[in-house]
């Protein structure tokens, strides 16, 4: 939201966000405009809400992340704590969801090697191919869990954020993206340390 607003300060009109998730913007005049960036599963009713409230839609990301500008001061359609508390863990349920799809693929990439581990056959024998496959089950199934822990770690550090549901700018000023990425990054490295060991023993 912070990063749409000073791009419109400067000329740069948002978009789109395209498939690979990077935004798109478009050269034009400036202009002072509040910007909300909302999760729902694509309510009629939610988009009517915010119409109602102010803010213009100008765009969404996969039916599900959509974009609204409005007026400087514009009140957000939260009227509480608890109704952003309920968005919150939707959003997480749902990124949860999509991550968990992948489980089975990698679980079936893990089992593949470990079936064949005796194989003489030249490309399942293959050392190279072995690596690759072990690396893409490994990745694919800890995928979930490395949701899990980036959520616990945000209820954790910003545990207080549902306080911020009328002021999301104060919330975005708060934050230490760079601290919280060595932090994971970190995090990250303790579970594939762990994994690997798991899977040393098994393969």
């Amino acid at each position: 939201m912070q990063l749409l607003k000073r791009q419109a300060e400067d000329g740069w009109h948002f978009e789109k966000m395209n498939q690979a998730g990077f935004l798109v913007f478009e050269k034009g005049n400036p202009e002072k405009k509040d910007f909300s960036v909302d999760f729902f599963e694509g309510s009629s009713e939610y988009l009517v809400i915010y119409k109602e409230a102010g803010w213009k839609n100008i765009g969404n990301y996969k039916d599900k992340y959509y974009y609204f500008k409005a007026e400087r001061e514009t009140p957000t359609i939260y009227s509480d704590s608890d109704s952003y508390w309920i968005r919150m863990k939707k959003e997480w349920l749902l990124l949860f969801l999509c991550e968990l799809i992948y489980l089975p693929i990698g679980i079936c990439f893990l089992m593949l090697v470990f079936l064949t581990k005796e194989s003489q056959n030249d490309i399942l024998g293959n050392v190279f191919v072995r690596g690759i496959l072990l690396s893409l089950g490994t990745m694919l199934t800890v995928l979930p869990l490395g949701v899990t822990v980036t959520i616990v770690f945000s209820l954790i550090i910003y545990r207080d954020r549902t306080k911020y549901y009328h002021h999301p700018e104060r919330f975005a000023e708060r934050q230490k993206v760079l601290r919280n990425s060595i932090v994971l990054a970190i995090l990250g490295a303790i579970v594939g340390m762990l994994f690997s060991l798991l899977l040393k023993n098994f393969f």
